[in-house]
């Protein structure tokens, strides 16, 4: 039987972060490449046994095993992430005549699994590091509960290949022992669509901000707001803030006491490209991000960035010409940052906007990132054939 399945790991696809940029970005690239025609399948977790089944996601069959927390290799809840590996390993097992390769989308216990299935089925393994900076994943695996270094040192010696989104992220493998001949730099993708919403003029875009992403500590949204409050007014600069976490009722009460009508919580878009074009500016405070999925699809619609000099940020943009840079996160710089935007010019940020929006659309449409996967596949299925 040929070996045709092309097996993609990821934890978060059901309940438990459906909507976080990891899992968009599984979504995306599985849909591309079996729309392509690669025989593509997910295998991910989730926390209802019902659903525990064989499902669909837009024609990409997704097999969900249940475990009782989301897995992660650490305190109390480590015996879920067994639970969810074993099963995984079991399944790769009994499929592994039909298997041509697995392909992990971050390196955590879904790297575990593929390093196993590697050594024992010797079934190739794509290792996706999603993460940069302090927080990367391949330095997440050296962590005490990832194993320590004898960890990190079994999923480097078991990876076929890694794949970095950033350079940087790119230079963090290298550092942590990855051959440079098994890395290939391929970056997010996102669909780009030829029909533009009208958007409104420049002098009005130039005036709005939005931050878009989770409600979480290392994204530093509520210090973001609360540097906002000082600068924001409905004349010069307004700060929108879509998304979901389990920050969100601290947001809300800190919203209500700064009481700044230009400051303001918009809720959860699922269709981001519906609002991004009302606004000239995405600000992105994070302390950690590998490839920002909303600085990418902002930029490809002409939103200007403002982000911390963080992976994937730092590799895409030239400040003052592609987005700009927050001095840190401490509140005085973001207000800094904020301050700054007051000062460009609509036509100065028209050209700019006209700039992150080639640029994004050179760099990371969906189709192209997908062709580059598919050619990473093509050299592996070519490598074991000769092997």
């Amino acid at each position: 039987m040929a070996k045709s399945l092309i097996v993609h790991i990821i934890c978060h696809f059901d309940d438990t972060n459906a909507s976080g940029g990891l899992e968009q970005q599984a979504r995306l690239l599985t849909r591309t490449l079996r729309a392509a025609g690669e025989q593509v399948v997910v295998l991910a977790s989730t926390r209802k046994w019902s659903r525990a089944v064989w499902t669909s996601d837009c024609g990409v069959p997704v097999r969900l095993f249940w475990t009782y927390h989301s897995p992660q290799l650490s305190g109390r809840y480590f015996p879920a992430a067994l639970i969810w590996a074993v099963q995984l390993l079991c399944w790769i097992a009994l499929n592994r005549r039909r298997i041509a390769l697995i392909h992990v989308h971050q390196l955590r216990i879904h790297a575990f699994v593929a390093a196993v299935a590697r050594r024992l089925l010797k079934i190739p393994a794509v290792m996706k590091s999603a993460l940069g900076g302090p927080g990367a994943d391949i330095y997440a695996i050296a962590s005490r509960k990832y194993f320590g270094s004898p960890g990190q040192g079994f999923v480097v010696r078991s990876g076929t290949h890694f794949v970095a989104t950033t350079p940087s992220i790119e230079y963090e493998l290298v550092e942590s022992g990855v051959p440079r001949d098994r890395i290939c730099l391929i970056p997010n993708g996102m669909k780009m669509s030829s029909a533009q919403k009208c958007a409104p003029s420049a002098a009005r875009r130039v005036q709005r901000c939005l931050y878009l992403g989770r409600i979480a500590p290392d994204k530093n949204v509520l210090a973001l707001v609360t540097a906002a409050a000082r600068v924001a007014s409905l004349d010069t600069l307004t700060v929108d803030i879509y998304g979901k976490g389990h920050l969100l009722k601290d947001l809300q009460e800190l919203l209500a006491n700064i009481s700044n009508p230009a400051v303001s919580y918009r809720g959860f878009v699922a269709d981001t490209g519906s609002v991004l074009a009302d606004y000239g500016w995405l600000l992105l405070p994070s302390d950690g991000e590998g490839l920002s999925n909303a600085m990418v699809e902002a930029m490809s619609h002409g939103v200007v960035p403002l982000t911390t000099r963080v992976s994937g940020c730092v590799d895409h943009i030239q400040d003052g010409v592609t987005g700009y840079f927050f001095d840190g996160v401490d509140d005085a710089s973001l207000r800094r940052g904020l301050v700054g935007l007051t000062t460009v010019a609509a036509e100065q940020w028209k050209k700019m906007s006209e700039r992150v929006s080639q640029h994004a659309r050179r760099h990371f449409d969906m189709e192209a990132v997908a062709g580059c996967y598919r050619q990473l596949y093509d050299t592996l299925h070519h490598e074991r054939t000769l092997s």
